[in-house]
């Protein structure tokens, strides 16, 4: 086989409770079998991740495995992309799932219109399945194709990298890859960059991903060392955002749309919030600030960011001595 319509991309670690529901909901999408490959790469597990994914390939050769030692989920995916033969691709988290039976239609819509990115719909679950509240985006005027600079100024600019269909000859032509320095927030940067050069864009209203929130995740370690890791990793992928920006608008004489900046104002904002938690306000602000980045505007509407709270907040994070002040106070009241 020379190549395949659709490369799922699944990046594994310590992740043996989920990932076979994980790959279940994979290759029961009801996709012929020649149509689609699962590139699973372990990322070093420690547990039985890598055993449950062996057993599960033996059964279904569409699945293959791939091996690294442990260099986070920015390597894991570059590798699988290295290795990937699908017109186009998908990233599926090992600790979530995939809707039943979608995928048939919404590649044929990505191949039928010759897109280079399709974003979709996604739920919210509890480790027990249970369905979680989230926005969703299902409300939009319209799902015509459009580039993605207007895509961008007509819907938020949702960070995640498991909501789109992705062209793969159109990540190549771009050379674009994860930053493999980036421990989270690695999808904001990437999708800046495909999504503000697309020329052929659309938004489709089908539920596709279920996202399942559990405490173990890369994002609830509670480690502090890779807690200060965490933050630099977000203000850094926020700084990779604003140059992106900055440099469409270099090259196209006009502005970013606000829903880029809009996420790279989300990134700021939690980096502030987990360092007044943390006692990392300082450091942080002083990385922010060699960024060029601070002060920065307030998370508003472009991000799907509403309500006076975030105004609130927003007013004593852009006053260093104040911010110190609170992180203190909270970490009195915390012990």
């Amino acid at each position: 086989m020379d190549q395949v319509l659709l490369s799922f991309i699944v990046p594994v670690y310590n992740t043996e409770v989920y990932v076979h529901q994980c790959l279940q909901s994979i290759v029961e999408q009801g996709l012929g079998a020649e149509e689609y490959e699962v590139l699973v790469v372990d990322d070093g597990s420690t547990d039985s991740s890598r055993r449950v994914i062996e057993a599960f390939a033996s059964g279904h050769p569409q699945v293959r495995l791939l091996t690294q030692a442990n260099a986070g989920v920015s390597a894991a995916r570059n590798l699988a992309l290295d290795h990937a033969r699908g017109r186009f691709v998908m990233f599926v988290d090992s600790d979530d799932h995939l809707v039943s039976n979608v995928m048939p239609r919404l590649l044929r819509r990505a191949l039928d219109e010759n897109l280079e990115v399709l974003s979709f719909n996604y739920c919210c679950k509890d480790v027990e399945g249970g369905m979680l509240p989230h926005t969703r985006d299902d409300n939009y005027a319209t799902t015509a194709v459009m580039t993605g600079y207007d895509f961008l100024m007509t819907h938020s600019m949702t960070p995640y990298v498991w909501r789109f269909l992705i062209s793969r000859d159109y990540l190549e032509q771009g050379n674009w890859r994860f930053d493999t320095s980036l421990i989270v927030c690695e999808d904001g940067a990437l999708i800046a960059r495909f999504l503000l050069n697309a020329s052929r864009v659309v938004h489709d209203d089908q539920e596709v991903y279920c996202y399942v929130k559990r405490a173990g995740s890369a994002m609830h370690n509670p480690d502090r060392e890779h807690l200060r890791r965490r933050i630099y990793s977000q203000v850094d992928s926020a700084a990779l955002i604003d140059a992106t920006a900055r440099q469409y608008e270099l090259s196209t004489g006009r502005k970013a749309p606000a829903s880029v900046d809009g996420v790279r104002n989300v990134y700021l904002y939690f980096s502030m919030t987990k360092a007044l938690t943390c006692g990392m306000v300082d450091e942080i602000i002083e990385r922010i600030g060699k960024a060029g980045l601070f002060p920065f505007p307030c998370v508003g509407p472009e991000a799907d960011y509403r309500g006076m709270k975030w105004k609130i907040i927003h007013l004593p994070m852009m006053c260093p001595p104040l911010w110190r002040a609170l992180s203190k106070v909270y970490r009195m009241i915390k012990k």
